[in-house]
C-alpha cells in the first residue's frame, strides 16, 4: 500500500496541479488526491453521487506510474474508474460530457517533460471553480483519513476517440480551400488526432512531430516560445506551406503561423473563427477576455453578432459561456478556443478545423485578410514588470488609473485596469501565479503602438 507523505502545496495551481516529477509531485501524492477527490464528489459533484471516475493520462514518462497510483487511490475508497487510456485534455473534457461522469487527466499541459499534474471535471464536463479546487487541497493537506470502501472500485477500460472524432467530424460543414498546412504535434497528444481529423480531406497536411514520445525529442510542448517554434517555421519554408499550426503538450491550445512563418495573432483567428461562427452557426455572442484585440469585436459586429468582456483564463470564458447560451463560441489571447456546440471545450484540433473552415469560405485568401488586419490592428506582445511587493502593484495600479482618467480615457476595471482611447487602448493587470503586472496594448498605428508602449513602461517602472 502507497503511503501518504506532506506535499509541496505549491502546486495546486488556480484550477489544476502541476510540479516537478518526483521532487514535488510522487506517486504517493496521486494516491492521495485520488482518494481525496473520490471522496470530494460524493458530496460536491452537481450531478450527484457518481458511481464511476474517468481518467485519462498523457504521453510524458512519469504519466503511466502515476496514473496507476491515482486509480490505486480512487479505487480503495469503492468508487469505480472509467480508464480512457491515453488521452488529450479535450479527449479528457469530451468523455467527462459523453458519459456525464467526474473525470480527471494526468497531464503538466505545455510544461517541461519532467512536470506533471492533473486537470480536474465534474459530471458533463462542469467546470471546478477555483474555491473548489483550494477546498480539495485543503483536505489534501489535512490529517483526515479518507475512509476506503467495504469493496474495492473495479476498473473498466474504453477507448474514447472514435466517438471523439465522428462529433469533430459535424464541423466540417464546408469543403476546405486547397491549402498546404504543417501541423506540428511536439510528439504529444495532438499527434493521436491530426492525420485522423485532417488526412481525408481536400487540404494537404504535412505532419510534423506526430508520433507520441515522453521525450519530446524535437523541441519541448510550449508553442508561444520562439525557441520551440523554429523547427515548424524551418518546414514551412521547406515545404513552401500556407500555413502552419503548433498545439501544445495536452492539445487544448492551438498556435498559427502565415508562409513566412510569423506568428498569426490569437485575436486575429479568434475574429476570423468568430465572424464564420455567427454568420453560420445560431448564436449572436462571442466570449473574449480584457487582453482582446478589437480586431474581434469589429468583425463580430459587422457579422451581426455582439462580443462580451470576461477575465482572462479559459475557466472563465467556458463559465459565460455556460451563463450565455447566445454565445457560440469563446477565446483567450493564449490561444484557447471554446466552442458551445463542443461541450464548452477548449480543443486546439478543433480550433483549427474552424479556422480552416472560416478561411475556406472567405473570398479572400489568407494572405491577403492578414496583410488587411496588420495594416489596421497593432498589438504588442505581452510584457512583464516584476513587484515583488503586492502593495507596491495595487500602487501602481492607481497610479496609472489616475494619471490617464486625467488625460480622457475611458475606465473598465474588468480585470485589472482598462483604459480606452479613440486609437489606442492597454490592460494592466496582476498575475495570479507571479509577482508581475502584466501589460497588453493596441494601437491603430505602429508609431503609436511603440510610443505608447514607452510611456506606459516608464510610468509603471517609475
Amino acid at each position: 500500500m502507497i503511503k501518504y507523505r506532506n506535499m509541496d502545496s505549491s502546486i495546486f495551481k488556480a484550477y489544476d496541479i502541476r510540479g516537478e516529477y518526483p521532487k514535488q509531485l510522487k506517486e504517493e501524492d496521486a494516491f492521495r488526491i485520488g482518494q481525496v477527490f473520490a471522496d470530494y464528489l460524493k458530496e460536491n459533484d452537481p450531478k450527484g453521487k457518481p458511481e464511476k471516475i474517468i481518467i485519462g493520462r498523457d504521453i510524458r514518462l512519469s504519466s503511466e506510474s502515476i496514473t496507476k497510483a491515482l486509480i490505486e487511490g480512487i479505487t480503495s475508497t469503492g468508487m469505480d474508474v472509467l480508464d480512457i487510456g491515453l488521452a488529450s485534455s479535450p479527449h479528457f473534457n469530451y468523455s467527462s460530457a459523453y458519459f456525464n461522469l467526474p473525470a480527471m487527466v494526468v497531464t503538466a499541459s505545455h510544461m517541461e517533460k519532467n512536470f506533471n499534474g492533473f486537470k480536474f471535471a465534474f459530471s458533463g464536463n462542469i467546470t471546478i471553480t477555483k474555491e473548489q479546487l483550494l477546498e480539495i487541497k485543503e483536505i489534501f493537506l489535512s490529517d483526515k483519513k479518507i475512509e476506503t470502501g467495504e469493496k474495492k472500485g473495479t476498473v473498466e477500460n474504453t477507448n474514447i476517440l472514435d466517438n471523439y472524432l465522428k462529433e469533430i467530424e459535424k464541423f466540417k460543414k464546408f469543403p476546405f480551400k486547397k491549402m498546404k498546412v504543417v501541423m506540428d504535434a511536439g510528439n504529444s497528444m495532438s499527434g493521436l488526432s491530426i492525420e485522423k481529423v485532417f488526412g481525408n480531406t481536400e487540404l494537404e497536411v504535412v505532419p510534423l512531430f506526430t508520433e507520441l514520445d515522453g521525450n519530446f525529442p524535437n523541441h519541448e510542448t510550449n508553442p508561444k516560445l520562439e525557441k520551440n517554434q523554429e523547427k515548424i517555421k524551418e518546414k514551412i519554408a521547406e515545404e513552401k506551406a500556407d500555413l502552419g499550426f503548433m498545439f501544445d503538450g495536452d492539445a487544448d491550445r492551438f498556435y498559427a503561423f502565415d508562409r513566412k512563418g510569423e506568428v498569426i495573432s490569437p485575436s486575429f483567428i479568434s475574429a476570423i473563427i468568430g465572424r464564420y461562427l455567427i454568420k453560420n452557426y445560431s448564436g449572436n455572442k462571442i466570449i473574449v477576455e480584457v487582453r482582446t484585440s478589437n480586431v474581434v469585436k469589429d468583425l463580430v459586429e459587422q457579422a451581426g453578432g455582439e462580443v462580451l468582456i470576461v477575465k482572462p483564463w479559459y475557466v472563465m470564458i467556458k463559465i459565460a459561456l455556460a451563463e450565455n447560451p447566445d454565445a457560440v463560441f469563446g477565446s483567450e489571447t493564449s490561444g484557447h478556443y471554446l466552442f458551445r456546440d463542443f461541450y464548452k471545450i477548449d480543443d486546439g484540433i478543433l480550433a483549427a478545423l474552424v479556422f480552416l473552415q472560416a478561411l475556406s469560405v472567405e473570398e479572400k485568401n489568407i494572405d491577403t485578410k492578414l496583410e488587411e488586419l496588420r495594416k489596421k490592428y497593432f498589438i504588442i506582445e505581452e510584457t512583464n514588470f516584476e513587484f515583488d511587493d503586492k502593495e507596491r502593484q495595487e500602487e501602481k495600479l492607481v497610479e496609472t488609473e489616475k494619471h490617464y482618467k486625467n488625460k480622457g480615457g475611458t475606465v473598465e476595471k474588468i480585470d485589472g485596469l482598462s483604459v480606452f482611447f479613440p486609437d489606442w487602448h492597454f490592460n494592466l493587470r496582476k498575475s495570479e501565479t507571479e509577482p508581475v503586472l502584466r501589460l497588453n496594448l493596441e494601437a491603430n498605428s505602429q508609431e503609436l503602438m511603440e510610443e505608447k508602449t514607452k510611456e506606459l513602461s516608464e510610468i509603471i517602472q517609475k
